[in-house]
């Protein structure tokens, strides 16, 4: 598994992907296909960490092109995305930032680089590793603050905790420069379907739960959650809110639309479980890519 042979092979399979899953979007890049989009509006800004439960409740597990994220913003207004695909027969989990200067993993699986089409945002990273997410299994997606380097460039780390093993995967490290900030106080769910063109896709579902930032004021939920679909013109999804944070959402022929557009799930900040950790890292300075 670690050898340089097999690495090279799963640098070539994640390129690929790349390519063939290509630019995940907030709001979506097609509006030909369905959008589950759900908006979060967070109480306070300058956070050091976001993060977010994904549980996939059904989909294929090959021959179709799938992905659902999680899209933050940082201070300056430039985003970025974590979450988890479905490439072809692949499993991926991939961290991006838009306008980043660098990106590194050291998953043997992974692979990191500037050349993915950020095609209606400029330039970015983004890294991939093969990830073998279950059906029915909970995940903690992370995007934390890792250190700073000495020009004031921060390193932000992407990580999943696998809830049902306690086990913690890194997807890698991406470097944005200074002028972005820590983390603003709007972030996003989504899907993509992103070799799809039409509104008949095969039906998906997953569930969306335990939303947190880390912040040194205090550590929060999101105060809202407004339901928009993003800017997609089918019909064929849908958003259920479950309760203290969760909510479900479906995609797919077959999905008939019971929440309208532009609906809150919540307007008051709901009780999640948060983190065990309830208070901002002490995080280092350095010059050196990070592990």
């Amino acid at each position: 598994m670690t050898s340089r042979v097999l690495t090279l092979v799963y640098a070539v399979v994640i390129i690929g992907l790349a390519a063939q899953l290509g630019p995940f979007a907030y709001a979506c890049f097609s509006i030909y296909t369905p959008s589950t989009d759900v908006q979060l509006l967070w109480p306070l800004n300058n956070n050091y960490s976001i993060s977010i439960d994904l549980k996939v409740i059904s989909s294929p597990t090959n021959n179709t092109s799938v992905f659902w994220g999680h899209m933050f913003t940082f201070m300056n207004t430039q985003q970025g995305y974590i979450g988890f695909g479905l490439g072809g027969n692949v499993k991926v989990a991939t961290v991006a930032v838009f306008g980043a200067l660098n990106g590194t993993t050291t998953n043997p699986t992974g692979y990191c680089g500037v050349g993915v089409p950020f095609s209606t945002s400029g330039i970015g990273w983004q890294c991939f590793i093969t990830y073998d997410w279950n059906l029915g299994n909970d995940y903690t997606l992370t995007f934390a603050k890792q250190a700073t380097d000495g020009q004031g460039n921060i390193w932000w780390q992407a990580s999943i905790l696998d809830h049902s093993t306690n086990s913690t995967t890194i997807i890698g490290s991406i470097l944005a420069p200074s002028y972005f900030g820590l983390l603003g106080s709007e972030s996003s769910t989504w899907d993509e379907y992103s070799a799809a063109t039409t509104c008949s896709v095969v039906d998906t579902s997953a569930i969306f739960s335990s939303p947190y930032e880390i912040n040194a004021a205090g550590n929060h939920a999101p105060m809202k959650a407004l339901v928009t679909y993003g800017n997609a013109t089918c019909p064929d999804s849908n958003v259920k809110y479950l309760g203290g944070g969760a909510y479900q959402v479906y995609a797919g022929a077959n999905v008939n639309r019971t929440t309208a557009k532009q609906t809150y799930l919540w307007t008051q900040e709901p009780t999640t479980i948060s983190e065990a950790y309830s208070s901002a890292p002490e995080l280092p300075t350095t010059n050196q890519i990070p592990c």
